[in-house]
């Protein structure tokens, strides 16, 4: 545990403080909705969900924050305009005040949700996500035409996943032939609250960088930085592979099978859920550890497990930080909760 020299941005997202030493604020967590095959999702080209259900589900993150003090993004994720605005609509519908990331593989689709949460009076609230080094000019237009203020800004370098290629994206650009480095992009598309993405990378292929590029991120810049470092555990084919032939292994160990099934009231799934869960849990306390502020941990109904981890790590954290002069300055904190 550490506190940095540099001095330490916190943008301010209707109440929900983000960034600032470590322990300083608790840990934002980011879930994802409406993401591809989420069975709430009745039509993804036009945004046609089962109401009850979303509700229910953002309402129990909301439960879970106001128990523990770890608060809530949400992570609209559509690939068609017209799924844009119905999600929107949907989101302020039941909650006027949270902000919410506007994630999308689709340009198209992201430079829609710029104009359109800026035509309705949502930009305050609108997290873009991302630039990177694939953004082209015409995304920056738009951008730049937007009331959008915050964003994710991604230091991901294909070509280098160091520290110093990742800072190098930054900073100075490079990737797909931009001119810029993407913090300078932000900046230019009028980006005052960004957030600095670390750029989960695969086991194998830098994951390291992308956790070593937390601390380059406080230190260097100052801004709130963090990931969804889920995708680490997403990408490993041995885990994938490991968890799908389960039943073969104990099928062949026929003692072992019994006892392992008991122990999971004889649900192989919930053995494959726990063989899953817990590396995808411990990539995102890793990067907790390391000073990250804002945990993308995947699909919103992740949420349970993910909660009481990140308190746990929330307040193991501040206790630390504590000794080198660091005071928790929010309201809420799960040390105040929990303990």
């Amino acid at each position: 545990m550490f506190k940095f020299e540099k001095e330490q941005s916190v943008w301010d997202f209707n109440g929900t403080k983000i960034g600032g030493q470590p322990g300083e604020y608790p840990t934002v967590l980011g879930a994802s909705i409406f993401y591809n095959k989420h069975e709430i999702v009745l039509d993804d080209r036009t945004g046609k969900i089962d109401k009850p259900k979303a509700e229910a589900l953002w309402n129990r993150c909301q439960e879970l924050s106001d128990i523990t003090g770890i608060p809530h993004f949400i992570q609209i994720i559509a690939e068609f305009a017209e799924a844009f605005e119905s999600y929107f609509t949907w989101f302020d519908s039941i909650d006027n005040k949270t902000a919410f990331l506007m994630d999308s593989s689709a340009p198209a689709a992201r430079m829609h949700a710029a104009k359109y949460v800026t035509e309705v009076g949502l930009a305050d609230r609108a997290i873009y996500n991302s630039i990177n080094g694939s953004i082209t000019a015409e995304e920056i237009e738009a951008l730049k035409a937007s009331d959008v203020n915050s964003a994710i800004v991604l230091a991901f370098n294909p070509a280098d996943p160091s520290v110093a290629g990742r800072e190098k994206v930054l900073v100075e650009g490079g990737v797909a032939g931009q001119t810029k480095g993407m913090i300078a992009i932000a900046e230019e598309c009028g980006i005052t609250r960004p957030i600095l993405d670390t750029a989960a990378t695969p086991l194998g292929l830098g994951s390291g960088g992308s956790y070593r590029e937390i601390l380059a991120c406080k230190a260097i810049h100052g801004y709130p930085t963090g990931g969804a470092y889920h995708n680490m555990t997403v990408s490993w084919t041995w885990l994938r592979r490991w968890k799908k032939n389960l039943h073969t292994v104990y099928d062949a160990k026929p003692i072992l099978k019994e006892q392992m099934l008991k122990h999971y009231a004889n649900d192989m799934e919930a053995l494959r859920q726990a063989v899953w869960s817990a590396p995808d849990i411990g990539s995102n306390l890793i990067a907790s550890t390391l000073g990250a502020d804002l945990i993308m941990y995947g699909p919103i109904e992740n949420v349970e497990p993910m909660m009481t981890c990140q308190a746990y790590a929330d307040i193991a954290i501040l206790e630390a930080t504590r000794q080198l002069g660091v005071e928790c300055a929010a309201e809420s904190h799960p040390i105040f909760k929990l303990i």
